[in-house]
C-alpha cells in the first residue's frame, strides 16, 4: 500500500512510523480526511511485589532510546518553520 501510494496511485491510511522516509522526502503527504486511526501504546507488565531485573530495566532504557522523544518517525510530521 505504502509503494502503490507513493507511486500516485491513490490513498493509503498508514501508521506514521511506517512511512517517515518517505514523508521527509515528500514522496507521500498527509492528506486530512476528519478522521484519525486509533493509537497504540507499549506497555511492559511485571508482578507488583517484584522489581523489574536488570535486563528488564536496560530493555525499558533501550526502546525509550530508541524511539525517541517524540518518537523519531513523527519528527517528520512536525511543522515545519518558515
Amino acid at each position: 500500500m505504502r509503494d502503490a501510494a507513493a507511486a500516485g496511485l491513490g490513498l493509503a491510511l498508514l501508521p506514521a512510523y511506517f512511512i517517515h522516509k518517505e514523508l521527509a522526502r515528500k514522496q507521500l503527504t498527509i492528506v486530512d480526511v476528519g478522521v484519525e486511526a486509533e493509537s497504540a501504546t507499549i506497555y511492559i507488565g511485571l508482578p507488583e511485589d517484584r522489581r523489574g531485573s536488570a535486563k528488564l530495566r536496560a530493555l525499558t532504557l533501550w526502546l525509550r532510546d530508541a524511539f525517541g522523544n517524540p518518537p523519531y518517525w513523527e519528527v517528520a510530521l512536525a511543522p515545519t518553520k518558515r
